[in-house]
C-alpha cells in the first residue's frame, strides 16, 4: 500500500507463516467465534501455513489471512483480526494485501463466506465490492435426522469424482471455478458424488467433499431430500460408528434446510457466500 507524503506508515507487515506458527493460528482462530477446532499441527503444516500470512505489530501477530488462488477467482478462506487490535484500520488493510497477494497470483475476481449477522465484516467487504451471492446454513446432523429424511430413490451409488467430471459439477452446482480441482488434491478432503442410472438429462443428483478429520461435508449439493439421504448415510459410514453427527453446510437448498431444522437439527452458523471482482 503507497504511503503519501507527510502520512504515517500503517504500523504493521505482512509475512507468510511458518509451520512452527501453529500455536499463533490457534489463538486467533478462536476469534471466529465457531465451534470447529483449530486444525491440528500436520494438517495446518501441509495445508493452512502455505496459504496463510501474518499481520504483525509492534506487539507482535495481530491478524491472519487465508488466501487460494482458484484460476481466476481468489478464495479469502479466513481473515481474522485480534480482538485488541481492531477499530484501526487493520482489516481494511488486511483486505488490502489478500487483494495485492491474489493479483499477483493471476486472479481477476474474489469470493469468501461470512456470517450473515456479522455487519462490521458485511460493511467492510461491501466496501471493496464483495457482495451477496449464495447462502448457506452449517447444520449438525446426527443419524436420527438423516433417518428422519424421505427414503433414497432406488439404484443410488456414491461413487469418486473423476478429475474429467469437475468442470461439469462445478458449472452445474454453481461453484467457484477451481475449487473441486482444488480440494481433490488435498489429503484432507474426499470428493464424491450420486450416480443414478436412467437419469439423463435432468442434471447430476448430488455432489459432498467429506473431511472426515473435521466432520464436514461441505460443498454439500442433493437434488431432492431422498439423495441427501443416500449422501449422508453414506458419509456417516465412511467416518465410522464412532462418530455421532457430521456438519452439513447447506447451499440454497430451502427444502432441505426446513427439512432438518424441523427434525431438530442444530444451526451452527448461517452464511453468505460473497463474490465480487478484485478492486
Amino acid at each position: 500500500m503507497a504511503v503519501q507524503v507527510g502520512q504515517e506508515a500503517p504500523p504493521w507487515v505482512l509475512r507468510p507463516a511458518r509451520p512452527e506458527d501453529h500455536a499463533l493460528f490457534t489463538r486467533l482462530f478462536r476469534e471466529l467465534g465457531v465451534d470447529d477446532p483449530p486444525p491440528p499441527p500436520p494438517l495446518w503444516a501441509a495445508e493452512f501455513a502455505p496459504l496463510t500470512v501474518f499481520a504483525e505489530g509492534p506487539g507482535g501477530v495481530v491478524a491472519y489471512g487465508v488466501t487460494e488462488a482458484l484460476g481466476e477467482v481468489g478464495y479469502v478462506g479466513q481473515l481474522v483480526v485480534d480482538a485488541s487490535a481492531r477499530g484501526q484500520g487493520l482489516g481494511r488493510w488486511m483486505m488490502a494485501r489478500l487483494a495485492e497477494r491474489l493479483r499477483a497470483q493471476g486472479c481477476q475476481r474474489w469470493a469468501l463466506y461470512v456470517k450473515r449477522d456479522n455487519t462490521p465484516a458485511l460493511r467492510l467487504y461491501a466496501s471493496v465490492g464483495l457482495l451477496p451471492a449464495r447462502q448457506a446454513a452449517n447444520l449438525k446432523l446426527t443419524r436420527a435426522h438423516v433417518a428422519g429424511l424421505p427414503a433414497a430413490p432406488p439404484g443410488l451409488r456414491v461413487v469418486p469424482v473423476a478429475p474429467a467430471e469437475q468442470d461439469a459439477l462445478t458449472a452445474a452446482f454453481g461453484l467457484m471455478p477451481g475449487k473441486l480441482a482444488r480440494f481433490a488434491t488435498k489429503a484432507s478432503h474426499r470428493l464424491l458424488r450420486l450416480e443414478e442410472p436412467g437419469r439423463g438429462a435432468e442434471g447430476p443428483p448430488g455432489l459432498m467433499d467429506v473431511r472426515a478429520s473435521s466432520q464436514l461435508l461441505f460443498p454439500f449439493f442433493a437434488a431432492s431430500p431422498g439423495h441427501a439421504r443416500a449422501l449422508l448415510e453414506d458419509a456417516f459410514a465412511r467416518c465410522g460408528d464412532a462418530v455421532e453427527s457430521l456438519n452439513v453446510v447447506v447451499t440454497d437448498d430451502a427444502p432441505l434446510d426446513a427439512l432438518l431444522r424441523a427434525a431438530g437439527a442444530e444451526v451452527r452458523n448461517e452464511t453468505l457466500e460473497l463474490r465480487g471482482p478484485l478492486p
